[in-house]
């Protein structure tokens, strides 16, 4: 029998695509993250509640926690109902992971509710059906590293694979306040590429996990290159050009669009120079008077856990 009443789960923003790995290559943040607080009730099933300042459906398939909460108690037997209140500091549309902070909450914290020990590989499947509700598909490469923490590739059959977390790495993350649609953000994709990019693209993310695995955290920065889909997606980002120059000449070693944007991310090697970067970046943005968040973090080891 269960004997936990009520937990506390917390989930990190993630970046995603990371310019070498479209759709399969993505690692989490030490910030920024979330909470989301579960407790145990008599009446079954999922029952959704917001947070302060959070408005999200409260039906339960709408709802990208709801959605994944529901699979994996049901997976489970559904041995008491669960009352979840969704606080969303991630915000919708980010390009953070805002859903695979939920989806991944969502089941960590069911599992720790029923106290059923299940391994992060075996709750993927559950966050993935939460995430499929914000996406319409179940990608996986914000929703692993959110899960499993670190940096984490996945192959085209969807296995996970965990790679070493470079540690020297300081990211600044920067999160322009407008709103660029997924769907829009695909649509500029290009059907085809040139098989030489496809090649050079392959061999930028094989040297990217070789440097990663061999301990050069430095060089692993320099193999961060995006030949297929940033150059599409740049004309949606907002004062690309400039923001690519002013984090360049500030430090940054390498930067891209996170997920489909309209967050970027900026790699340096020191705290000194990711807030030289974040600085740089700011000025940019004020320059035109963009509302903007900013965030410096580096990579977190560990993904979604109960923290009280």
């Amino acid at each position: 029998m269960a004997t936990m009443e009520s937990c506390r789960v917390w989930a990190p923003a993630t970046v995603a695509n990371l310019n070498a790995g479209f759709d399969s290559l993505g690692c989490a943040l030490a910030a920024p993250g979330e909470f989301m607080e579960f407790r145990r009730v008599a009446e079954p099933g999922i029952h959704l509640v917001n947070g302060p300042g959070t408005d999200l459906p409260l039906e339960v398939n709408a709802n990208v926690a709801g959605k994944a909460a529901a699979s994996l108690l049901r997976a489970l037997g559904d041995p008491f109902g669960v009352e979840i209140t969704v606080t969303k500091s991630i915000l919708p549309g980010s390009g953070i992971g805002s859903s695979a902070a939920s989806a991944v909450a969502a089941v960590v914290g069911v599992d720790a509710l029923i106290e059923a020990g299940m391994r992060r590989d075996e709750l993927l499947p559950f966050a993935l059906d939460g995430e499929e509700v914000a996406s319409g598909a179940r990608h996986a490469d914000n929703v692993a590293p959110a899960l499993l923490g670190g940096m984490t590739l996945i192959d085209p059959s969807g296995k996970v694979c965990a790679l070493p977390v470079p540690s020297s790495w300081h990211m600044v993350i920067l999160h322009p306040q407008v709103v660029i649609k997924t769907s829009e953000s695909r649509a500029v994709l290009p059907a085809q590429v040139l098989l030489s990019d496809a090649v050079h693209q392959a061999a930028w993310l094989g040297r990217l996990v070789h440097d990663l695995h061999a301990g050069n955290e430095l060089e692993a920065m320099y193999a961060l290159e995006d030949l297929l889909v940033g150059p599409h997606r740049a004309v949606l980002m907002p004062h690309w050009s400039e923001c690519q120059k002013a984090a360049r000449a500030a430090g940054a070693r390498a930067g891209g669009i996170s997920g489909s944007g309209p967050s970027s991310f900026w790699v340096c090697r020191n705290a000194e120079a990711a807030s030289d970067v974040a600085t740089a970046l700011a000025q940019v943005m004020n320059a035109h008077a963009l509302d903007h968040h900013l965030h410096l973090t580096q990579l977190s080891t560990q993904g979604a856990h109960v923290v009280s």
